[in-house]
């Protein structure tokens, strides 16, 4: 019988098929012997052959092959166990990795962080990397990758799919031995234009706000007069809003009608309330456009559940913006007219990171160095101006 032993893909690992033994028995002076072979494991993850015997002295043959059942029967259900070990181990793809991923991990992250995860999976990795064996799963394969999607997309782009495509490997790698993690910085990425942020100007803002009309004004002018995020907005309830103190609570994020947290640990902090928004605040609360809901937000719909930061854009923000002649932009831009605003003013970087709840200054820097590079350039006029005129 053959002892043949194939492999599966990439030549590494036990063998994928092991024959069913009945051993091989010989007679020699009146005493039956039997012959069989075992796989042992080494330590690089392959099996070496082994030879065992077992000689039977006194039995005739057939009680010697009845007190060797027992053994060959214990061989065979190893072989066959550790034979189906290796044959789902070989056909584990990329795609049984992101199924697992999804029940395991994809739970515990925030929605608008997942719809962002999923798309790229549908879109590019799984079209091109859910059909690949684990085994073959490896710097070079995510390289390859990396250049495929490259065309017609930017830097940024590529390398947010790339950090999808990684960070799930990298969590799975912890459960599952045969993938080993990758990192960004193993590989070779499109060069990156960093694009300035879109911004509306402080009489942009108030060209908007003036406008617009019953909740929707309240909720420009609560990002007006804040920066805070649609999002956080959103998920404002009346239990955040501290008038006694002057205080907002952001403690809370709306996404697509359910509250969530905030994006990060630094973005959940109190910032102050203005007398100006106070008054409106409290105004919106005594009007008709004041809905109370189960969830307790500020700003609920017709079914009670927080507005779609998607719908209002939509619906709202691009039509008034384009009725208004302005640029079509997303509720962001406020936000980043409101730092720009804050900048130019003359307020000093720390706060303006404190009102925006960055997590450090040096992303204030980052994302409005050209703010306050204008800022500088009005400092040094204004200094000539004292110093020679």
């Amino acid at each position: 019988m053959s002892t043949e032993l194939s492999k599966h893909n990439g030549g590494n690992g036990p063998a994928l098929r092991r024959r069913f033994q009945t051993g091989n028995w010989r007679e020699r002076n009146g005493v039956w012997s039997c012959k069989w072979r075992e796989y042992v494991s080494q330590p690089d993850g392959n099996y070496k052959t082994e030879w065992r015997h077992k000689s039977f002295p006194g039995l005739s043959q057939r009680a010697a092959k009845a007190a060797m059942r027992p053994i060959l029967d214990a061989v065979n259900a190893a072989n066959k166990a550790a034979a189906q070990l290796v044959v789902r181990t070989a056909s584990r793809t990329v795609n049984d990795v992101l199924s697992e991923w999804r029940k395991l991990v994809a739970p515990h992250h925030k929605p608008r962080g997942l719809e962002t995860t999923e798309s790229h999976l549908r879109a590019h990795i799984i079209p091109e990397l859910g059909h690949v064996p684990l085994s073959q799963l490896d710097v070079r394969r995510v390289q390859e990758f990396v250049n495929k999607i490259t065309p017609g997309r930017s830097g940024k782009m590529v390398e947010n799919i790339t950090l999808t495509l990684t960070g799930i490997i990298r969590q799975a790698s912890k459960w599952d031995k045969e993938l080993q993690p990758i990192n960004i910085s193993d590989l070779s990425m499109p060069p990156k234009e960093k694009a300035r942020p879109q911004f509306l100007s402080g009489r942009e803002i108030k060209k908007l706000i003036t406008a617009s009309r019953g909740v929707f004004r309240t909720i420009l002018l609560v990002l007006a007069l804040t920066g805070m995020r649609i999002n956080e907005v959103l998920g404002l309830r009346v239990e955040d809003v501290d008038f006694e103190n002057k205080l907002i609570h952001v403690r809370k994020s709306a996404y697509n009608g359910t509250l969530g947290t905030p994006k990060s640990d630094a973005s959940a902090a109190e910032i102050p309330l203005s007398a100006t928004l106070a008054k409106a605040l409290r105004r919106h609360l005594a009007s008709r456009h004041y809905r109370e809901n189960p969830l307790g937000v500020l700003f609920a719909n017709r079914r009670l559940r927080p507005f779609s930061d998607n719908k209002l854009r939509e619906k709202h923000l691009r039509p008034l913006l384009k009725s208004l002649g302005m640029k079509q932009v997303g509720f962001h831009a406020i936000r980043h007219g409101v730092a720009s605003e804050l900048i130019n003013s003359g307020t000093p970087i720390t706060v303006v990171r404190d009102q925006m709840r960055h997590s450090d200054v040096r992303v204030t820097l980052g994302i409005y160095g050209h703010v306050i590079g204008n800022a500088q350039r009005k400092a040094v006029d204004s200094l000539s101006k004292t110093m020679v005129a």
